[in-house]
């Protein structure tokens, strides 16, 4: 074997010395080029280029769009000198295609994801398109047992671990195990305290037939005049409420109305309506309208409110990826843009908020009534 095991150094070579080859036959838009250049952003740049002696580039054209779109002037290359042009156009073709070769175990890549949610680190950097990460996550709790019993539901104990009136301590936060609509399990979690920011994703409508309890709401408007009846809020407190879309008879229903109009009787003013956008919208089978991909956000407040003070974001400057359109074939392309910057200011959180909280019910952002 005359080709060298491992490369003697890497160089640093200008970002203009370095030659793309004309006919790559690996493609690069946009999106994934904005998605390299956060990746370097986050982790640094891990693996030099590589380049022939007269600076054609052999792999990396990639990282090489990436470091134009960061502003880069110097790259780490290493020189395969020892190749034959015959070598060259192979290597460009093997240094994909070899990669493409392997599979994953879905169940320890799982793991892998919910141990960086857990960090809150942002996944958009890793690679995973958002659909397909998405998917992974929603299918979490809906895996395969080995036995084949993956919708078999456990029989519950004799001496049930949790019982109606226990709070749990998790760290700063409590968890009740009681009825969101009864003051005593209420004022019991709450310890005296009140909240000043209540955030909750109720079911929607009666459409709540799915899931792990798949039990209906019986009466809906009842429901939420309970909630609200028994919240912990103080009297300057801004009160969020996530519902989406429910369709009857080919007709998308204004459910929440009753209550809307029930929360202003109540002193609520009708403060605020926001649209969550929940990411790119897909034509979707659904009797020729088109999926959703919004809910909406209710906003509540009692008193003037001041605004709340802005500071720098965390993300700011960054670019938004993902997102596509689904083609007549089926297929999601990519959108050809880069994206919009993230914002540079965000709102402060406030100091407390309700633990009568939504959970996140596939670990990142659909949720659930608890």
């Amino acid at each position: 074997m005359n080709a060298p095991l491992s490369p003697k150094q890497i160089e640093y070579w200008p970002l203009a010395q370095l030659k793309p080859y004309a006919r790559n036959g690996k493609t690069h838009d946009a999106n994934q080029v904005a998605k390299i250049a956060a990746s370097m952003a986050e982790f640094g740049w891990t693996v030099p280029v590589l380049v022939a002696a007269d600076g054609d580039l052999i792999a990396g054209h990639g990282r090489i769009l990436a470091a134009a779109h960061l502003g880069l002037t110097e790259v780490p290359v290493i020189v395969l000198g020892h190749l034959t042009e015959a070598q060259r156009r192979a290597y460009r073709i093997a240094d994909n295609k070899l990669t493409e070769l392997g599979g994953w175990d879905e169940a320890l890549l799982l793991q892998e994801l919910q141990a960086l949610l857990a960090e809150d680190f942002d996944l958009g950097l890793i690679g995973i398109p958002e659909d397909e990460l998405d998917a992974l996550l929603a299918d979490a709790d809906d895996r395969s047992i080995s036995d084949g019993a993956a919708d078999a539901i456990p029989d519950p104990p004799a001496e049930p671990i949790t019982r109606p009136g226990d709070i749990w301590a998790l760290g700063k936060h409590r968890l009740c195990c009681g009825d969101a609509t009864d003051p005593s399990a209420v004022a019991k979690l709450m310890q005296g305290e009140q909240a000043t920011l209540m955030f909750t994703s109720p079911p929607y409508a009666q459409q709540r037939d799915y899931g792990a309890a798949k039990e209906k709401v019986g009466d809906w408007d009842a429901l939420m005049e309970g909630v609200f009846t028994a919240a912990p809020v103080a009297h300057y407190a801004q009160v969020l409420v996530n519902l989406g879309l429910v369709h009857r008879d080919s007709e998308w229903q204004p459910y929440w109305e009753e209550w809307v109009e029930w929360m202003r009787k109540c002193g609520w003013r009708r403060f605020g309506w926001y649209v969550w956008d929940q990411g790119p919208g897909l034509p979707g089978d659904w009797n020729g309208r088109l999926a959703p991909s919004h809910e909406f956000i209710f906003h509540f407040n009692r008193a003037p409110r001041k605004p709340h003070k802005t500071v720098p974001s965390k993300h700011a400057g960054e670019t938004l990826g993902g997102g596509g359109l689904r083609g007549a074939d089926g297929t999601v392309h990519a959108k050809t843009g880069t994206g919009n910057a993230i914002q540079s200011l965000r709102l402060a959180p406030t100091s407390k908020v309700s633990t009568l909280r939504p959970t996140r019910s596939h670990l990142r952002r659909s949720w659930k009534w608890t």
